[in-house]
């Protein structure tokens, strides 16, 4: 049975600042334990929130929710809500849904209340280089070497059919280039009919049941691989 350990600390050498520990699960069933450690603190007044991740397994689009579904009443008051110390899985997540360009993350607690000692600032979550994106074949192919085959050019994934159906899209798209984003399939999804509004949740439930939130599925699905 999934279960969740909540704690509240707000007597570290930031005073201004509250420290939620989560650990466990985040799922339906738990996590509204979590938004009701939340509300009481905005009811309290308290808009500098740090969520220390550091125990948590796993986060469904429930636990997701109260984050975003909070930010904007947070940063409203010239507060935040700062995420620390996710595992691989959790932030492997976290970036394939996009939701660096809404929280800011940190590798540890100190670090996200440092960050409010400097005063607000956009998302920038550790500002990084972005990477050459790179597809199936160029992260396959060996380097060449000593007269061995040349390493493949960047692949251009073909023309889609022309389909409007979210699922088959989404599908499509994976299979072509497995570093799609949520909101690439949604504008390609709107190219394609402009009438169709497609949520971001939708598309992270169709992501979700085809089990491709993770690259490594991702890869393994475009090869033709179970």
């Amino acid at each position: 049975m999934d279960n969740i350990s909540i704690s509240l600390s707000e007597s570290g050498r930031d005073r201004e600042v509250s420290e939620v520990r989560v650990d466990g699960v985040v799922d339906t069933l738990t996590a509204n334990e979590l938004e009701q450690v939340i509300d009481s603190l905005l009811r309290r007044g308290r808009y500098k929130i740090v969520i220390d991740l550091a125990g948590v397994d796993y986060i469904s689009s429930a636990g997701w929710g109260i984050f975003i579904s909070h930010i904007k009443d947070v940063r409203s008051h010239n507060g935040d809500i700062k995420l620390a110390g996710m595992v691989p899985d959790v932030h492997e997540i976290f970036e394939l849904l996009e939701f660096d360009k809404v929280l800011q993350i940190f590798s540890s607690v100190d670090e996200a209340i440092e960050r409010f000692g400097r005063g607000q600032a956009a998302p920038d979550v550790k500002k990084k280089e972005s990477p050459t994106r790179l597809t199936v074949v160029e992260e396959v192919a060996p380097a060449a070497a000593n007269g061995g085959m040349a390493r493949t050019e960047a692949y251009i994934a073909p023309s889609l059919e022309v389909e409007t159906d979210p699922e088959l899209v989404a599908l499509k798209m994976v299979k072509s280039d497995p570093f799609v984003t949520i909101a690439e399939i949604r504008r390609e999804l709107r190219n394609r009919d402009s009438d169709q509004r497609v949520g971001w949740w939708t598309i992270f439930f169709i992501l979700k049941k085809n089990n491709l939130l993770r690259k490594k599925s991702r890869f393994r699905y475009a090869w033709g691989r179970t």
